[in-house]
């Protein structure tokens, strides 16, 4: 964070319609404390705290944001059995 700023600035490659999603799965409380726009999403207010609890917040917060993603699944190709000599 840049000194003296309040804000956490976060850069993302991210569209609006994967944000409304992940922002669904934060508490009502919290919802305003992210400002999506193209490119960015600025955590308001998360500067003015120290450091380590900064980074604790985010660790949580975004861990809820996960919680909105499906579970990944895996797609393997079918695999033959492997003869035997």
């Amino acid at each position: 964070r840049p000194e003296g700023k309040q804000h956490i600035i976060l850069e993302t490659p991210m569209e609006e319609p994967a944000w409304k999603l992940l922002q669904e799965n934060l508490p009502q409380h919290l919802r305003s404390r992210f400002v999506y726009s193209p490119g960015k999403v600025t955590v308001r207010g998360l500067g003015l705290v120290k450091t380590n609890k900064q980074l604790e917040s985010l660790i949580e917060w975004l861990g809820k944001m996960q919680g909105a993603l499906p579970e990944p699944t895996v797609v393997g190709l079918p695999q033959s059995p492997i003869p035997n000599p």
